[in-house]
């Protein structure tokens, strides 16, 4: 069969009957709403992965330029050190951004916080086409410490070698304390000053040499003398008085009433001798009882004075008798004359007493005889660890002198440095150190003070003698022999700075609550004397951070709840040295011998107190303290010695600097380490 042809007519009559789309019409008709959806997803995917890449060179640079942060705020170089970073991580025209140039600052009211801004622009490819010819691309970040609460004690030794120089680290010099003095203001410009909302930074300072200046800190309670009449002992001098005695007596004196004169009552003549009797006297005398007052002179003569009153009335009589005589014959042969005897006579005479009164005083005197005996002894230190100046108990005007001529001090002033309460002298440089033995109070970080054996003693260098008389606190430079040497620089009794409590600075220049002076100011007090007792700095810088010590309501909680990081940064010129002949936070070791016998030499002084220490620093860091110790030194010394090496928390914890560019970059080091560096924003 042929094919059958359908008339056009009819295609068209169906075509128009369809209800089926026309999908040419349709795509036609959304081609341009899917070509707007589809150019702006490429688009936005290429905006969003270069503003993900914008932001972490943001992150970057911003992280960068607060690990370069010294200061309080940035600097120039910080900048560009952060500055860096961000072109490195994002070079300019990076997925065709636009140029532009990054804000980089320190964050306003908040310096030590950096903040990064970034503001460009990325071409579209497709959206163009709809007049979107660009995307704003813009990122913020912020670096910062990430602190929580940290306690920071700084124990320093301010010992006489930090006098000496040392390399700046850039060709020139300096002194080892200025160098210091720097790297812990530097310290806290990288720590920096916390805020009780966000993390409470404090720091705490415990200067030392051969004891430490902690006195005004204690309550007064805690220090013999703290009680009124506390003695404490020392090697000292005390007064000998002996008296001798004199005596005077004195006259009657007339005061008042009347006396009269001698009359005649009778006269006879012829009589014997015997019958010239004069009549009984009525004269009575009233005494009254004596008084008696006490003085004491200038000299210490002490004059007692007795004074009588006596008072008479009555008549008083007299009798003269005179003797008979018999004529005789007189003068020259050829002038010759008869001188004719006489009879005897009685004169009877007599006088009145009326009220007549008379004093007499008469005195005893016991003049002193001054000696001074020498030894230890109490001496009362009540008013002394007042702060005033109070006399001298050793020092006499009668006798101010030592037995070389020096005069003595006659008053004196504490200056706030402390003897230790009492140690175990059983301790040796084999002890173990896993312990404090429970009689070493003075290595004890939280007992309480409480009795003579717990309690602090103040330092007293001027009531120091040796046995042989000479006081220990005078400028002679004498050679050793059977005397006890006393160097002329004064450190055989150094008294370093007065150490500070924790607390917190609000800058380097701001004074704090209760404090005299800024941080800046106390550091630039710092100064150089004494020998080197690491122990003591130890100790203190442990009371000073504990929590349950004598320190606890300072310790105890933070403001604003969260925990406490407790650190003791340990900075040190160089190792233990103890003397026999220095007077310290243990008396006088050759005369007291509380840490070891007074025979000991130096050597095994200093090995005793390499032990204590030993035992200190693993007491403290049983109680979650860190300890970080720096070692700064010329390098031809060599590394500081084991015992403070192992003080530290780790071997990452300690470290040594050989110039101060080396000491304040550690310093830095440790700030960062405690602080902890992170994105914040």
């Amino acid at each position: 069969m042929g094919k059958k042809i359908e008339h056009p007519v009819g295609f068209l009559r169906r075509l128009a009957k369809s209800q089926a789309g026309n999908t040419m019409a349709i795509v036609a008709a959304a081609i341009i709403p899917l070509a707007a959806l589809i150019g702006g997803g490429l688009d936005m995917s290429r905006a969003y992965m270069a503003r993900s890449r914008l932001q972490q060179a943001c992150d970057a640079a911003a992280l960068a330029g607060r690990r370069a942060m010294t200061t309080s705020s940035m600097t120039t170089e910080n900048i560009a050190e952060a500055r860096k970073f961000f072109d490195f991580n994002f070079p300019q025209g990076t997925a065709e951004t636009n140029s532009f140039t990054p804000v980089i600052q320190s964050k306003p009211g908040e310096t030590t916080t950096v903040q990064v801004m970034a503001s460009t622009s990325i071409p579209t490819t497709v959206m163009k086409i709809f007049t979107f010819t660009t995307l704003p691309l813009n990122v913020t970040c912020e670096a910062r410490f990430d602190i929580g609460n940290t306690d920071v004690m700084l124990v320093l030794d301010t010992t006489g070698s930090m006098a000496q120089a040392i390399s700046d680290g850039n060709g020139g010099s300096t002194t080892r304390i200025a160098a210091l003095r720097q790297a812990v203001k530097d310290f806290y410009d990288t720590l920096g000053a916390g805020s009780n909302a966000t993390g409470r930074i404090r720091y705490g300072f415990v200067p030392y040499s051969s004891t430490v200046n902690v006195g005004y800190q204690l309550p007064p309670t805690a220090l013999l003398g703290g009680v009124a009449g506390e003695t404490a002992d020392y090697q000292t001098r005390r007064l000998v008085t002996t008296y001798i005695p004199s005596s005077t007596t004195g006259s009657w004196v007339y005061t008042s009433g009347t006396l009269s004169a001698w009359a005649n009552q009778s006269s006879t003549s012829g009589g014997s001798s015997a019958a010239c009797v004069a009549p009984a006297n009525t004269v009575t005398t009233v005494t009254n009882n004596p008084t008696t007052s006490t003085s004491t002179g200038n000299n210490g003569a002490i004059t007692t004075t007795t004074s009588t009153t006596r008072v008479r009335n009555g008549r008083e009589y007299s009798a003269t008798y005179t003797p008979a005589t018999s004529g005789y014959w007189a003068g020259p042969w050829y002038a010759r004359y008869w001188v004719a005897g006489t009879s005897s006579s009685c004169v009877i005479k007599v006088r009145t007493y009326t009220n007549y009164t008379e004093t007499k005083t008469d005195t005893d005197t016991q003049t002193p005889q001054y000696s001074w005996q020498y030894g230890k002894f109490p001496v009362d230190v009540t008013n002394y660890i007042k702060g005033n100046a109070v006399a001298n108990p050793t020092y006499h005007a009668s006798l101010p002198g030592d037995v070389n001529g020096t005069t003595v001090a006659s008053t004196t002033s504490w200056l706030g440095c402390i003897e230790e309460r009492k140690t175990d002298s059983s301790i040796t440089a084999t002890s173990s150190i896993t312990s404090i033995p429970a009689t070493a109070f003075d290595l004890q970080i939280d007992t309480p003070a409480t009795d003579a054996d717990t309690k602090w003693r103040p330092h007293w260098p001027q009531v120091m003698f040796t046995p042989q008389g000479r006081w220990l606190n005078d400028d002679r430079q004498d050679a050793y022999n059977s005397d006890w040497y006393r160097a002329s620089s004064g450190g055989w009794d150094a008294r370093p700075r007065q150490s500070r409590r924790l607390t917190s600075y609000a800058s380097r220049t701001a004074i704090p609550t209760g404090q005299t002076s800024s941080f800046n100011a106390y550091v630039d007090g710092l100064i150089a004397i004494g020998g080197t007792y690491h122990d003591i700095g130890m100790i203190w810088g442990a009371r000073f951070l504990s929590p349950t010590g004598i320190f606890a309501a300072d310790n105890s909680n933070a403001p604003n709840g969260f925990n406490i990081s407790r650190h003791i940064v340990f900075m040190t010129d160089g190792d233990m040295s103890a003397y026999d002949q220095v007077y310290g936070a243990y008396g006088y070791q050759k005369l007291d011998g509380r840490v070891a016998a007074t025979s000991a030499d130096n050597t095994s002084l200093t090995a005793v107190h390499n032990r204590r220490l030993e035992m200190l620093c693993n007491a403290v860091k049983g109680r979650g303290i860190t300890v970080w110790v720096i070692g700064f030194r010329n390098q031809s010394e060599g590394n500081i010695q084991a015992p403070l090496q192992g003080c530290a928390s780790s071997s990452n914890h300690w470290m040594m600097a050989y110039t101060q560019a080396q000491l304040t970059q550690k310093f830095k080091d440790i700030a960062k380490n405690i602080g902890g560096l992170r994105v914040s924003k």
